[in-house]
């Protein structure tokens, strides 16, 4: 370029120079496009990035730690260095500074020069300014502790997920895992309260979302319940409260209707047949929902905490109360309605579903594994044999060595009149064990046939007699042997013939029975696991066959004595 092209370059540009640019069209045109940019760029973020949903705003909440955006994040560690009573200084005066210096920047440089190398002050001072707001941001950035990531539950399924398990924590101690209510037994300064039932139309029909919020925000101090919401002392935030209030609105009002996706999640984990079920899919929801209300710290739990996979192992006064395989397991006896020194029935209320104990059953059978590969591996493994073994009627667990489990399905026998089905057989053997036992002879009537569930197969047909003094005999007519004899309901009426007996007399006692009842008693006894406890003024002898083949009742021999020595209960299902 020689000088003559260099000198019409020069005129042109200081000509268009004092022309000028029009602001309008051609500036705004410039800013539009731009800004039209920026737009599309948003947008675009917006619908392929997203951003968190976070829980609403809880000024009650005091672990929140606010935190904005990082290009605020200079100002917000500006504001830590004016704690307290000169806090205004940081938000009002040296911004008010900084927006003033901007009005007045035009008055203040009146350096005609546009290149930089002739603008050192102006540089300069803008150069202190941004280094400034880097450091600051990087400080913020490094001395604020993260703030907690929580997502907020949207949809429906998020929030009955969310809302189930809320309640199941603070809710089911008292107002039973189905909304039921009943007795309360666990919570301090409230046991033996009566709760009404919170899950019928006398409560979802008149009550709104709003109504339920509040009762659950504020509580209801004189009928004993304490307040969950943050505002008034308890620890709930507003978007938990509103997720119990969907879960009981979509489980207990059958005017709402919970849209097919929602369904699905809120429903109960079902099993396949012959799938070996895992903690993480199918125990979790069931442990979350009826069970860790009460089994966390500072309960009266006897230490069983149930949070976790390795609490639900490994913690307890009475650890393991899991034992991978055995059905005998001390959770597996409560959940079937056992009073034994783990504890007792469980959950205490209410009795579980039988679809929910019989994942628990093959959970246990199945190895406890805590993994859904874990449990897709066990199926594999042993499928053939839990399909065997689990029969269409799931029975209770072993019988406790300190209480008198019932034994039999709930139907009530059918009454057959003694001239048709008295079996003489039947008679001949319980008149031997009532003389064995100390029982005067009286006369029997055959109450009919019954299914007795603490057996070996869970299903055994036994023919029931009753005696005049109300004991209930249960004879197998197969084996044509009596297999339990219940004396439960004459405990109040027995008088004490003797003083009491000593723990070696009582002991004694039963070892004689025992001898009398089974043959090569002294030599099979050595080959049987023998159990003796107490309970009240009763005490339980057990002898359990834990050798015989893998079935849901391992075979017992139990004999049970009041302090005086009477026998008010026997079970006997080892063979001959």
């Amino acid at each position: 370029m020689n000088d003559e092209i260099k000198q019409r370059y020069k005129e042109k540009y200081t000509l268009a120079k004092q022309k000028g640019v029009k602001f309008f069209p051609d500036i705004i045109y410039k800013d539009l496009l731009v800004a039209f940019g920026i737009f599309l760029l948003l947008i675009g973020l917006a619908v392929f990035v997203g951003v968190p949903n976070e829980p609403k705003a809880d000024p009650n909440d005091t672990s929140y730690i606010p935190r904005p955006e990082w290009y605020f994040l200079f100002l917000f560690q500006l504001l830590k260095y004016f704690p307290g009573k000169i806090e205004w200084i940081g938000t009002a005066v040296l911004p008010g500074l900084a927006v003033l210096t901007l009005f007045l920047l035009p008055f203040i440089d009146r350096n005609p020069h546009r290149h930089w190398s002739k603008r050192k002050v102006a540089l300069s001072v803008m150069g202190v300014i941004v280094t400034g707001m880097v450091v600051l941001t990087i400080l913020a950035a490094v001395t604020t502790p993260p703030q907690a990531e929580v997502s907020a539950a949207t949809t429906i399924s998020e929030q009955m997920a969310l809302g189930e398990e809320l309640y199941g924590l603070h809710c089911v101690e008292c107002h039973g895992a189905d909304g039921e209510g009943g007795e309360i037994t666990s919570v301090a300064g409230l046991e033996g309260v009566v709760i009404k039932p919170i899950n019928d139309q006398d409560v979802m029909y008149p009550f709104t979302d709003e109504t339920l919020y509040n009762i659950i925000a504020m509580g209801q101090p004189i009928q004993g319940m304490p307040p969950f919401g943050r505002a008034f002392g308890g620890e709930l935030s507003p978007t938990e409260i509103e997720a119990i209030v969907t879960f009981m609105r979509y489980t207990w009002d059958d005017r709402a209707e919970l849209p097919a996706e929602a369904t699905v999640a809120a429903a109960m984990p079902t099993l396949k047949e012959g799938e070996v079920p895992s903690y993480e899919v199918h125990v979790a929801p069931i442990f979350k929902r009826y069970c860790v209300s009460c089994h966390v710290p500072g309960k009266k739990n006897n230490n069983y905490l149930m949070r976790t996979y390795e609490e639900v192992m490994q913690s307890g006064d009475h650890a393991p109360n899991i034992l991978p395989g055995d059905l005998g397991s001390n959770l597996i006896r409560m959940v079937h309605r056992e009073e034994i020194e783990a504890g007792g029935p469980m959950p205490p209320t209410k009795a579980l579903k039988p679809e929910l104990v019989e994942i628990l059953e093959r959970w246990v059978l199945g190895g406890a594994p805590e993994t859904a590969e874990q449990a897709a591996q066990a199926s594999l493994e042993s499928a053939p044999s839990l399909a065997t073994e689990i029969p269409d009627e799931m029975p209770q667990s072993e019988p406790s060595p300190t209480t008198l489990p019932p034994t039999h399905t709930s139907a009530p026998p059918t009454a057959t009149p003694a001239s048709v089905s008295m079996n003489d057989a039947a008679i001949q053997a319980i008149q031997t064990l009532r003389t064995l036992l100390g029982y005067s002879d009286s006369a029997l009537e055959y109450s009919g046939e019954d299914r007795m569930i603490n057996s070996p197969n869970g299903d055994l047909l036994v023919q029931v007699y009753t005696d005049a003094e109300g004991r209930r005999y249960f004879y197998d007519p197969l084996r044509q042997q009596v297999v339990e004899v219940d004396g439960r309901q004459t405990l109040p009426s027995l008088s004490a013939p003797t003083a009491p007996f000593s723990a070696a007399e009582l002991r004694a006692k039963a070892a004689a029975i025992a001898q009398a009842v089974i043959p090569n008693f002294a030599e099979r006894s050595t080959a049987l696991t023998y159990e003796e406890d107490n309970k009240g003024e009763n005490t339980f002898f057990t002898w359990r066959d834990m050798a015989a083949p893998a079935t849901f009742m391992k075979p017992f021999l139990q004999i049970a004595l009041t302090q005086n020595g009477i026998v008010f209960a026997f079970y006997n299902t080892l063979s001959p």
